[in-house]
């Protein structure tokens, strides 16, 4: 491949949460906050899902280069999934939940892939389509942080952080999975499977975030919440195409070349303050 792809570093962020102290966060709207919130509830048990996919192949891998992109991307996974975490126990303080949706996929993750036994190979590839799906959205959040408008900043801060890293290792599972399976044709079908998964999965905390909240949002509300999705620049229909590129023969996560957008965030969004230096990798 002609793209030179960037170093996998993962960064130590502590991201304080003082601001975020007003329950419906995002513009003062209860969807477009609980929507918020039903992501975060999602990272943690996700990505520690996504590291010990990877975990599984990581003797099978040869390459010393991968085995290098495996470190960091454990590294990036991990720390996300701490300060999501941290996120998630403010937001459960002001009335927003997302701690009891948090623990709620951390079992049911243990009884349908761990105790279930699912195959490593299906594990691997779910991974490689969520990847997928967090890739083209952070190039999306990056590529159009104005969406983001109206977002309290330290929750803003951690979206964008979190963007970044999932840019940079967004090839990594591709690539075990690749190396050690080599069957994109099962990874085209078990994307389709990932993305109605996380659909509903979300559609459905929304609603348990909202009903646990006592909140009925106006028709104002829906309306905001339809384009934040579906307008111009909307979370969904601004990553159609780049979803669908998933499904072209030989599609490489890289064929989407946009390692600009690490140096925007280096200069326009990184905050140095809140680095504690570079996270250990493992």
């Amino acid at each position: 491949m002609s793209v030179i792809t960037p170093e996998i570093q993962p960064r130590r962020m502590a991201i304080p949460f003082d601001s975020l102290t007003q329950r419906f966060f995002f513009l003062d709207n209860p969807l477009l906050s609980v929507f918020v919130g039903a992501l975060s509830s999602t990272f943690p048990p996700g990505e520690a899902e996504f590291i010990a996919s990877v975990r599984l192949y990581r003797d099978k891998v040869t390459s010393p280069e991968l085995q290098e992109q495996i470190r960091g991307f454990i590294g990036q996974e991990g720390h996300h999934s701490h300060q999501h975490k941290r996120a998630n126990e403010v937001l459960r303080d002001l009335g927003i939940d997302a701690v009891r949706l948090e623990k709620s996929l951390e079992r049911e993750i243990k009884r349908r892939l761990h105790e279930g036994k699912a195959k490593p190979k299906f594990r691997l590839a779910l991974t490689v389509g969520m990847e997928h799906l967090t890739a083209i959205l952070a190039e999306h959040v990056l590529t159009n942080p104005e969406i983001f408008d109206g977002l309290d900043d330290s929750v803003k801060e951690l979206l964008y952080w979190h963007a970044v890293e999932e840019i940079e290792h967004k090839a990594v599972a591709f690539d075990v999975f690749m190396s050690t399976e080599g069957d994109q044709a099962y990874l085209r079908r078990v994307l389709r499977f990932a993305t109605l998964m996380f659909s509903v999965r979300i559609s459905l905390y929304m609603v348990a975030l909202l009903w646990w909240s006592k909140k009925r949002p106006t028709w104002r509300d829906i309306k905001e919440f339809y384009k934040f999705l579906f307008g111009k620049k909307g979370m969904i229909s601004g990553v159609r195409s780049n979803y669908k590129d998933f499904f072209k023969a030989g599609f490489h996560p890289w064929d989407h070349e946009n390692t600009d957008l690490i140096e925007r965030w280096k200069k326009d969004f990184y905050r140095e303050e809140h680095d504690q230096g570079r996270a250990k990798t493992v």
